[in-house]
């Protein structure tokens, strides 16, 4: 009985620490859009990952990305996480006018395209 109130003990004092320790605030963008019905599929995802890692990844302030296809809809979603709003604003303007991602963007039917941040504190 010993043990196990002692292991009880360990065990909520090992949850309390991971849940009070917080991470500084971050900021959660989330994009849904559609790739266009002329896109290959294949080649719309081999150049999502060069995105990230030629492009996103290279951004002051990026801390991941992950994207996805819901196979439902169609839908892409994609999720970076970045230090502050202000990180997240300059890599978006820099994005839609940067010519090595225009490809990428052609991709895109616009007019699925769908963006929302969330601040983490």
């Amino acid at each position: 009985m010993r043990r196990l109130l002692l292991l009880s003990c360990c065990l909520m004092s090992v949850g309390c620490a991971t849940t009070t320790t917080n991470e500084k605030p971050y900021v959660i963008e989330v994009v849904t859009f559609n790739y266009k019905p002329s896109v290959d599929a294949a080649e719309f995802w081999r150049r999502d990952a060069k995105i990230e890692t030629d492009y996103t990844s290279r951004q002051p302030g990026f801390i991941s990305r992950e994207s996805g296809r819901s196979d439902d809809s169609g839908e892409v979603l994609v999720i970076v996480r970045w230090e502050t709003q202000a990180d997240a604003d300059a890599s978006m303007r820099k994005f839609m006018g940067d010519d090595s991602v225009e490809d990428f963007v052609e991709m895109i039917d616009a007019s699925t395209m769908k963006m929302k941040r969330y601040e983490v504190k």
